[in-house]
């Protein structure tokens, strides 16, 4: 896709240029990609989704159904789980994203709840299967499938998502129609899905088990990789520039799955001393917020450094956080850039 910086092409994975992070929603051709298999064809893929709750007839909904139920908007910010593994040391597996597996978007759909009406207080996840599959170790071939807590659905939260900005959801995000979980890693936004089955007890299928905390120092071992962690990104300067000395202007976006983000600090000198950023909050609960700060630069290499602190209280560490996985490293973004 135009404008993407491709870490695999099969299957595509692909991130965003730093410079498009300014706080704005992205439309649908700039956002980033990540899928674990191969896209699935167009003619495998038929809008129709399965659904299998305990209580009551199983039945199959499609694009009409959805469409006569009520329309809702949401500004949020999709990222994968991996966004910032590049920056982990000493290094682990997985694809080596940098800061560019996120995307600040608006989507439009339905709420999962709507769809589904009651849930049995015994259902106690539901599970959602895309139509894209592959081989995994050591299961061998399965489909895309993650499961949500039940009580996220009833409250509310989960949507099925049929449009990204103003352009009916494309094939390569997940057309017709994919999950979404607002303020939570990407992993549970299962794409092309064609079925959603309510279960009884905890589902342990590959990727629920790939995505956990192994060796951090903040979650449990075993704890699920879940809420977005707080995090900012400098959009400008970008590293390596040569800028004229005087006045710079740094800027960039920030987010977080806890709540609005309600600073984002900003230092030159290694973290000795911050300044605060203005910030113009995004139009919603998880939406991504624009910031900037001028600074006053000297001629000489500089190092520029933005932290984040969210609604909840939490801040961006100075240091990355080590997990097996590389999830949720959120450490505080870094650019390096020349003033002459």
């Amino acid at each position: 896709m135009s404008g993407l910086d491709y870490i695999t092409v099969s299957p595509p994975n692909a991130s965003v240029p730093l410079t498009d992070l300014d706080g704005q929603a992205l439309p649908q051709p700039r956002v980033y990609l990540r899928n674990s298999f191969e896209t699935p064809a167009p003619s495998d893929v038929t809008g129709e989704i399965e659904v299998l709750l305990p209580g009551r007839p199983d039945e199959t909904l499609d694009l009409r159904r959805l469409a006569g139920l009520e329309h809702v908007t949401e500004e949020m910010v999709l990222e994968c789980a991996g966004n910032g593994r590049s920056l982990i040391t000493p290094a682990v597996a997985g694809l080596e994203w940098g800061l560019g597996g996120a995307s600040p978007i608006r989507v439009g759909g339905v709420r999962l709840v709507d769809v589904l009406g009651e849930i049995l207080p015994e259902v106690t996840e539901l599970v959602l299967t895309g139509c894209d599959r592959g081989v995994v170790r050591p299961e061998g071939e399965v489909p895309y499938q993650f499961s949500i807590p039940a009580d996220v659905v009833r409250q509310g939260s989960g949507l099925l998502v049929a449009a990204i900005g103003d352009d009916p959801l494309g094939h390569e995000h997940g057309g017709p129609v994919r999950f979404v979980l607002p303020g939570h890693y990407a992993m549970k936004s299962v794409k092309w899905l064609t079925r959603i089955e309510g279960v009884t007890s905890p589902f342990h299928g590959h990727f629920v088990n790939r995505y956990r905390f192994f060796g951090d120092d903040v979650f449990e071992d075993g704890s699920p990789v879940a809420r977005i962690q707080v995090r900012s990104v400098i959009a400008a300067p970008t590293e390596g520039d040569r800028l004229a000395a005087g006045r710079v202007t740094v800027f960039g976006s920030a987010w977080s799955g806890s709540g609005p983000v309600t600073s984002v600090a900003v230092s030159v000198d290694g973290g000795e001393d911050w300044l605060e950023a203005d910030i113009e909050a995004g139009p919603g609960y998880f939406a991504a917020a624009a910031w900037r700060l001028d600074l006053p630069v000297a001629p000489g290499e500089h190092v520029v450094m933005a932290r984040a602190t969210d609604a909840s209280g939490s801040s961006q560490p100075l240091v990355s956080r080590w997990n097996r996985g590389g999830y949720a490293n959120n450490v505080a973004h870094r650019v390096r850039f020349a003033a002459t």
